[in-house]
């Protein structure tokens, strides 16, 4: 796993990055989610199609070429390359050459756009048609009915979703995991929060009730010695939080990026607590999934898939592979994405490290009872 002290705080440039503050010291350690092992937003549903070329002519083209509103237009509405479709399967290539992929416009799915940039699909045999979702969830029809083959979704509605018996699915590749400056709770600089403690009976937006940013609080908030339930926790979607911080119907509010260096440029707000430090450094936050039943009948595009994200999940340790596609994906200007906390992106599938997130579920929530991470997911591949 990196180093948490580089992955969490990469160099950031322009008067306008949002402050990093000192991380105060805990009180104690939630041993349940320590353990780990090393290794939103309004999206336009009109899709892109991520198409394969010979290697010739992708690194002629590589060479010469270089929420939340998404213009998604044709085959390069979210790749600007031109890529000749693939032929057919051979007898070690994957069972169906085409495939469809919901995708979420954040950090989550920046190795799947960097695996169709950068023809790491081309190269396994695939053609991936993209669609953009505000959420996992809302994805989970078009997975269920056969228009998707593949959705990347966050972690907690996915588990809840297998507790619930409403999804039998599996996890087969990577997406982000948090760190120390992605994940943070951000106030007015004038808002008297610049401690844990000082969040106790303020109104905080946590996006939805049950979601990740509510249950990452909460453990910050335990592992500082804070009563967790001396904060209100309010749905605030991130979208809407720095607003509803200005016109003071909250004092604070959980922000991820590119929403808290949006709100840092355009509401001068400032983060006051990290949410992706102590026991919850490098939790994981989303993933890509397939239904049980394909990846029973697709066992070699399910493999050709996971090589493609690993590669992907790889290249995204370069920061200006994440420059090059996440203006296209949350449609962000790139300005803003040069600002960014980027997060960390594991090449490895752990069971220990999903059980994290599990284990975050069951302390904080009652929820995904009795689930083991080992059970759901598909090994990558050697």
């Amino acid at each position: 796993m990196p180093n948490r002290a580089t992955t969490g705080t990469r160099s950031r440039t322009g008067c306008c990055a949002p402050k990093r503050f000192r991380r105060p010291r805990s009180r104690s350690r939630t041993t349940s989610l320590c353990s780990r092992t090393s290794t939103g937003s309004a999206a336009d549903d009109r899709t892109s199609r991520s198409v394969a070329m010979s290697p010739t002519r992708r690194s002629f083209l590589c060479g010469a070429g270089g929420s939340l509103a998404l213009s998604l237009t044709g085959c390069s509405a979210l790749n600007g390359n031109r890529q000749a479709a693939p032929g057919p399967a051979g007898p070690g290539g994957p069972e169906k050459n085409e495939v469809g992929m919901g995708l979420l416009a954040s950090q989550s799915s920046a190795a799947a756009k960097i695996a169709e940039k950068d023809g790491y699909f081309a190269a396994q045999g695939l053609t991936v048609r993209m669609k953009v979702f505000a959420s996992g969830p809302t994805a989970f029809p078009a997975l269920l009915n056969g228009e998707l083959d593949f959705v990347v979704t966050n972690y907690v509605s996915f588990f809840q979703a297998v507790a619930q018996r409403t999804l039998a699915a599996k996890i087969i590749a990577n997406g982000n995991a948090a760190t120390e400056n992605s994940t943070v709770v951000m106030a007015a600089p004038d808002a008297g929060i610049a401690a844990p403690r000082d969040l106790v009976g303020k109104k905080v937006g946590i996006q939805q009730s049950g979601s990740v940013a509510e249950l990452l609080l909460r453990a910050t908030l335990q592992d500082h010695g804070v009563d967790q339930n001396s904060v209100r926790y309010l749905p605030i979607k991130f979208t809407d939080a720095a607003a509803a911080i200005a016109s003071k119907q909250i004092d604070a509010a959980v922000e991820i990026e590119p929403f808290l260096t949006q709100a840092a440029r355009t509401q001068h707000l400032v983060p006051v607590l990290s949410l992706g430090a102590g026991p919850t450094a490098d939790m994981p936050l989303a993933g890509c999934i397939a239904l049980d039943s394909f990846i029973h009948d697709h066992p070699k595009t399910v493999t050709a898939m996971q090589k493609a994200l690993d590669q992907g999940q790889a290249a995204a340790a370069d920061r200006a592979k994440l420059v090059e596609v996440l203006p296209e994906l949350t449609g962000v200007d790139a300005q803003t994405v040069r600002l960014l906390a980027m997060d960390h992106y594991p090449t490895t599938l752990s069971a220990p490290d999903l059980q994290r997130a599990i284990t975050l579920m069951q302390t904080y929530a009652g929820q995904a009872a009795g689930l083991r991470a080992e059970t759901l997911i598909v090994p990558s591949p050697a």
